[in-house]
């Protein structure tokens, strides 16, 4: 048993070794670990992107696998890595499971040096005083770590720096873009503001004992209200949701549904002049990656909501109030 852990102790360095000359890099940071869903895993690799790029780092990023293959630079190159190499390594989904599985093994095993982001305050890179421990050839290997609503409002800076590098990495592939292009222009052609709404049922029936989880003819409520900000000019919604919606709730209004597909719906959303959606990383990447300003639902019985409501992603502010029981904890946004 002994000689079987050196065993695979070597394998791992050899590898890591011959990855680490292959991409001529002196020291690797190893998102180890999946947290969330795709809005949350773009936070966080966006979050260790901007980090690498200020301290001249290179970012590996198995837990990526789910989602590699919706973008132009992950989808071919099976170690998700930051910067993109110029000898890129082919992946499919089976390499690109068994990556993640052989990194998994890696830290359960805890060869390499395992840093754990805990979720009882939020996210500091200071914490940790990585680039003073940073030696070459180093690997450090990441696990934990939600991205919803301000856990990393502290880095939020580093984001706005290079917020341009991380959306040229994160462009999805042409045939996405195209379905997107097509959608917003004919929207487009027909009103004056184009309003992103998400309805996020599903997991948030559950989601934090169901806080943010409202009915349908809730979100139409606000929809009347965010339409009344604009008397004067025609309003649609491009209503994306991860449950089908029926087409009577909506009758009122103007509206579109958008593709039903996680990557188009969301950069479409990206595309609108405003956004709205319970608090979810997944409307969060949309305000960021399209620089439009968003409308956190954490009231949903408010009689009317002001066009000052609608935040840009750089300007979010809050104080963070912490609970034992982490589904209890949340966030008091000031802005």
């Amino acid at each position: 048993m002994v000689n079987q852990i050196k065993y695979n102790y070597i394998i791992a360095q050899l590898f890591y070794q011959v990855i680490t000359a292959f991409l001529e890099v002196i020291s690797m940071l190893v998102i180890s670990a999946k947290s969330g869903q795709l809005g949350n895993r773009l936070l966080l690799f966006a979050n260790f992107i901007a980090f690498a790029l200020e301290n001249n780092l290179t970012v590996l990023n198995p837990a990526f696998e789910d989602y590699a293959e919706f973008f132009q630079t992950t989808a071919r190159d099976l170690l998700c890595c930051y910067p993109a190499s110029r000898f890129s390594i082919f992946g499919n989904k089976l390499l690109r499971n068994l990556y993640y599985k052989f990194n998994r093994y890696l830290v359960d095993s805890r060869y390499f040096e395992v840093i754990d982001i805990k979720r009882n305050k939020p996210f500091n890179w200071n914490n940790f005083d990585l680039v003073e421990k940073l030696q070459p050839g180093k690997l450090t290997f990441f696990q934990g770590w939600l991205f919803r609503d301000g856990w990393f409002v502290a880095e939020v800076e580093k984001l706005r720096k290079y917020k341009e590098a991380i959306r040229t990495y994160f462009q999805p592939l042409r045939n996405y873009q195209d379905n997107v292009s097509k959608l917003i222009s004919s929207i487009r052609q027909k009103t004056d503001i184009v309003i992103g709404i998400h309805i996020r049922h599903g997991d948030y029936r559950q989601h934090q004992d169901s806080r943010y989880f409202f009915e349908v003819e809730q979100y139409v409520k606000v929809m009347e209200s965010a339409q009344a900000l604009f008397p004067n000019q025609k309003v649609t919604f491009l209503i994306c949701s991860n449950e089908q919606q029926p087409h009577y709730h909506f009758q009122n209004l103007s509206y579109v549904f958008g593709n039903n597909h996680i990557i188009e719906d969301l950069y479409s959303l990206a595309e609108c002049d405003y956004i709205i959606g319970p608090p979810s990383s997944y409307t969060m990447w949309a305000s960021f990656y399209g620089e439009r300003p968003l409308y956190m639902i954490r009231d949903v019985n408010r009689n009317n909501i002001d066009i000052k409501d609608f935040v840009q992603f750089f300007e979010w502010q809050g104080i963070f109030h912490y609970n034992e029981d982490w589904s209890k904890s949340y966030w008091e946004w000031t802005h």
